[in-house]
């Protein structure tokens, strides 16, 4: 019997925490209070029942599930049990958990009724099948009953509730998360000149909704509105703020000279020629350029094979596959032809991406052919090329099947992937000429400046970059934006990348796109072309989306104020760093003020379209955007005084963990 009444309680605790399976570990500590205490199961039973009951705010009369307590329990029911625990104790191995045997993937809630508990020939309760009605017939679904516990199936729960779980076999245990969005805490006040919040963890190129990488700009081209694929500038500006923030956490890349015509020579078949050439007419120093001529009638290849060049394709542990060569054709017949086929291996098995002087994005050609065009610039100045071959294989896979609606998209291990050749056919009359051809792991600072390029070439007039096609909405919120838009989040990004840009360049293009982004499209409505609306006629918001009526999208308003903060904290000259800190200063007192707007109390609002549209059905933000306001708020709790961003963000994390904000 009991000889410490003071420990009863704790005791029992402690053994229906080990039935539970929490506390395996403290069956030692069992083994030793053993001696003290006697065993009670049906004591342990009645504790776990009440913790279970507890957890869901069922209160309920527990006396007559306990028998009246340890003394007035039929201990003969338990008989069995207590003849396996000693065989546990002679062993010195940890009891089973309740319920060990049950089904994975299955969790318990709430209870079944006394008269449905079966009972096999030593008193133990069986597993057996139950119908679960959900919510009065709206559905019914196979579940699991033993003894009061109901198990409900985790994929029933996982849809309804918006959670996830995995069994996890090391650990012997079913892993549940309400969110496996990743919160990414900053470590230092933000910088406008540093890493842009979290994006060295992005890798836009891999997305699904980027069709290919263009072969002209080297920007991604987007299909998330048009299959055809579209120079979307929000993509284009996080592809160049991906890569610029890699660098600064990566640093420089993994890089192998090939072929300068210099110093290191590569082992053409056959043989090339060099050729001098200078900058500029004003250049007094002249370089060596290899040079490629076909004078005769054919097509006339010269190739290079990597397995002949020591350093490629032998570091494991740094894979790589991003070509980059610079490139012209100086002499030119009428129409001029040139590839160059990179051939890669990927589990042995051969595809050719063949690079042509055409305009085009992407073509395939027998499932193994993927063809890029790099635009026809090349017949009149120097062209700097940077392919990352995985991705390029990666992309040429996926769009062999584009015509199928079902379609997947194809995921390639780098570490499956060998350069093999690399090809350039010239055609009859042209003369080619190529230099500094280089292997490396990454090329991101290189590609950062091409997507800055790209805005410097693409601005319009009004400083903007428009969206080339229709965006709708859902059914019950009619606004339509016509192709020719702006977006305020693409203004945004704009200017957090081409700030960088000028700021590490000192480039004058950058900062006369600079200059004009803020000119007038931040202070002009949707209706002439611009992002700017107020709500209840106070308010200033820049709209990711400048629908009629207003929709107040949160995460587009919030990276719009972030490429005006970097403006604003670089000092451009010619009043674009005053504007933008004018801009700014509006913007982020809309946003203190209507920030409880957005809170639900278990997540956030993606836009307030519920709002500014009598009846339409409100739009919830899905975990992936509620976890980005989480990780913008944060960024701005880093330079903002307002403590409301930071408890504003906590309380958001809150959400995350299943805490919900209290009822009345």
């Amino acid at each position: 019997m009991i000889k410490h009444q003071d420990k009863e309680v704790d005791y029992y605790h402690m053994v229906a925490n080990q039935a539970a399976g929490r506390f395996t570990d403290d069956w030692e500590a069992y083994k030793i209070s053993k001696k003290n205490y006697d065993y009670k199961p049906q004591i342990a039973e009645a504790l776990l029942q009440e913790q279970v009951r507890t957890d869901d705010n069922v209160i309920k009369d527990d006396t007559a599930a306990a028998g009246q307590g340890q003394g007035g329990a039929d201990e003969n029911i338990h008989e069995a049990d207590d003849k396996e625990m000693e065989v546990y104790e002679q062993k010195g191995d940890p009891p089973p958990a309740v319920g060990a045997n049950r089904q994975q993937g299955v969790a318990p809630l709430g209870e079944a009724s006394e008269g449905d508990e079966k009972k096999g020939a030593a008193g133990a309760t069986m597993m057996r099948d139950i119908s679960c009605d959900i919510n009065a017939g709206r559905q019914v679904i196979p579940c699991k009953a033993e003894g009061s516990q109901v198990f409900i199936p985790f994929s029933f729960l996982e849809k309804e509730f918006e959670v996830s779980g995995h069994l996890d076999e090391k650990k012997d245990a079913f892993m549940w998360v309400h969110s496996q969005a990743k919160i990414f805490r900053p470590k230092g006040r933000y910088n406008p000149t540093g890493v842009f919040t979290y994006f060295e963890n992005y890798q836009v190129e891999s997305r699904d909704r980027v069709k290919c990488i263009s072969g002209k700009y080297g920007v991604p081209i987007s299909t998330q509105w048009s299959s055809q694929g579209y120079f979307y500038p929000i993509q284009i500006a996080q592809f160049g703020l991906s890569h610029f923030s890699k660098f600064l956490v990566e640093g420089e890349p993994h890089r192998l000279m090939i072929e300068d015509a210099e110093d290191i020579r590569a082992s053409w078949r056959p043989s090339v020629s060099l050729f001098a050439v200078s900058q500029d007419s004003n250049d007094l120093i002249v370089n060596n350029v290899v040079q490629m001529e076909n004078p005769g009638n054919t097509t006339k290849a010269f190739t290079l094979r990597f397995e002949d060049i020591a350093g490629v394709n032998t570091n494991s542990n740094v894979k790589q596959l991003v070509l980059s060569w610079d490139m012209k054709i100086s002499k030119c017949p009428s129409k001029c032809a040139l590839k160059i086929i990179v051939t890669v291996l990927c589990d042995s098995k051969p595809y050719y991406l063949h690079y042509v002087n055409e305009d085009f994005l992407i073509d395939v050609k027998d499932n193994k052919h993927f063809y890029y065009g790099l635009g026809q610039e090349m017949e009149s100045d120097w062209q700097h090329v940077i392919r990352d071959v995985h991705i390029d294989t990666q992309k040429g896979l996926s769009f062999k099947s584009t015509s199928k609606r079902s379609k997947s998209h194809i995921k390639i291990a780098k570490s499956k992937v060998v350069l093999e050749s690399f090809t350039i056919h010239v055609s009859p009359g042209v003369t080619f000429l190529l230099d500094n051809v280089t292997v490396s792991n990454a090329e991101h600072m290189a590609q950062f400046y091409q997507a800055a390029d790209w805005f410097v070439l693409n601005q319009d007039e009004m400083g903007g970059w428009p969206i080339p096609v229709k965006r709708k909405f859902s059914s019950d919120f009619p606004a339509v934006l016509e192709p020719g838009w702006n977006s305020a989040m693409s203004q945004g990004h704009a200017l957090s990348l081409l700030s960088r840009a000028y700021y590490f360049s000192n480039s004058s293009a950058y900062k006369n796109a600079l200059i004009r982004a803020v000119s007038q499209i931040f202070e002009l409505s949707g209706l002439d072309k611009g992002v700017q609306t107020r709500f209840l006629d106070k308010y200033v918001w820049y709209e990711e989306y400048p629908t009629s009526p207003s929709s107040f999208v949160l995460n587009g308003f919030m990276y719009a104020l972030l490429g005006l903060y970097d403006l604003k904290m670089i000092k451009v000259s010619g009043g674009a760093s005053t504007k933008a800190e004018k801009l700014y200063e509006d913007g982020i007192q809309s946003l203190k003020m209507m920030l409880p707007l957005f809170d639900t109390g278990s997540g956030t609002m993606y836009d307030l379209r519920h709002f500014t549209v009598p009846g339409v059905t409100p739009n919830l933000a899905r975990i992936d955007y509620h976890v980005t306001h989480i990780n913008q708020l944060l960024t701005f709790a880093t330079f903002e005084q307002d403590p409301i961003f930071k408890t504003t963000a906590e309380r958001w994390i809150g959400y995350t963990q299943g805490i919900r904000a209290p009822h009345n």
